[in-house]
């Protein structure tokens, strides 16, 4: 059975519209896959993408991209597969101009696909980094790490905020690749620990590539991991576990992202997943005041993710 989801109109043109208006005004954070979000030009890589090495089409792609963020209205955005810091600023000084956004960027270490996470701000950010760290494998004498993550440290209101943005192995069914996805659930883990420890609020955010135990999708979906159970454990009491917004939507809401299984063109149930998340600890959880999943386009054509949007009252 097709979903109804937004299509180009008879020009071909797809104008994303506006996500729910929250019930009270708040600051607004997002996250987006935004699908290779690359400039065509030069060393893109070994993956296989639509607009790889064109920069035509590449400009297309950053063009619909950005329409979907300026839709969103968000304070700040994370994003994932971004190419490097270059394509954010071309997003500034094009779809998102005037929009007020500060462009941060952190090198990550993925080789293979040349992916990294970026963060687009509209209040001050006092700092970004990325966490190198490396944990065994469990059942090998091998250690892993996430190459796609990044860390920003700001204050919203008065709250000290640590946002880890993260894009983690991908597969989620795939038994091989399990205890790499655990240790990688174990490094972020640490960061959280951390983080509360020194007494900030934390929100995980991005591309987990995996389902969430506790809270099943659109779909029906389990994990073969314990990835999202590793996180929100974070310290060692569980006065301090981080809560998934999922659970804030309907389930026929919980999707974020869309897999052509069957290759036919058209968006059919069982097709709709939740592998990104926004995970939060107590003092941002209890401060949510809208969870919006953003199905406002088109994934043929966009980006085969769906946005999350939270609103927080921060003041």
């Amino acid at each position: 059975m097709p979903v109804r989801l937004p299509q180009p109109g008879s020009n071909g043109i797809f104008t994303p519209e506006p996500p729910p208006t929250p019930s009270s005004s708040g600051l607004r954070i997002a996250t987006l896959n935004a699908a290779f979000l690359f400039d065509g030009v030069g060393d893109e890589g070994q993956a296989t993408f639509p607009h790889k090495d064109d920069p035509e089409l590449a400009q297309a792609h950053l063009q619909r991209v950005g329409a979907v963020i300026r839709m969103l209205d968000a304070d700040v955005v994370m994003l994932q597969e971004v190419e490097n810091e270059d394509v954010l600023h071309l997003l500034l000084q094009g779809p998102l101009a005037g929009a007020g956004y500060t462009p941060y960027f952190v090198q990550g270490t993925d080789t293979f696909t040349g992916q990294d996470i970026g963060l687009l701000a509209r209040v001050p950010v006092d700092d970004v980094s990325r966490t190198d760290e490396r944990v065994p494998v469990k059942g090998t004498d091998d250690t892993y790490g996430v190459s796609k993550n990044l860390i920003a440290r700001l204050n919203l209101g008065n709250i000290p905020v640590t946002l880890i943005g993260l894009h983690f192995l991908a597969q989620p069914d795939n038994k091989e690749r399990k205890p790499r996805r655990e240790a990688q659930a174990e490094v972020i883990r640490r960061v959280v620990a951390s983080e509360i420890a020194a007494g900030r609020a934390v929100a995980v955010l991005g591309d987990f590539n995996d389902h969430d135990e506790d809270t099943p999708d659109a779909a029906g979906n389990r994990p073969i991991t314990n990835v999202l159970a590793i996180i929100k454990r974070a310290g060692a009491g569980a006065s301090d576990d981080l809560r998934n917004v999922m659970a804030s939507v309907p389930q026929e809401e919980r999707f974020t992202h869309f897999w052509d299984r069957n290759d036919n063109g058209i968006v059919e149930e069982g097709e709709l997943s939740a592998i990104d998340h926004i995970l939060l600890s107590p003092e941002l959880r209890s401060r949510v005041v809208d969870v919006d999943y953003v199905h406002a386009h088109d994934p043929m054509t966009y980006t085969d993710h769906f946005p999350i949007l939270v609103t927080l009252d921060v003041d």
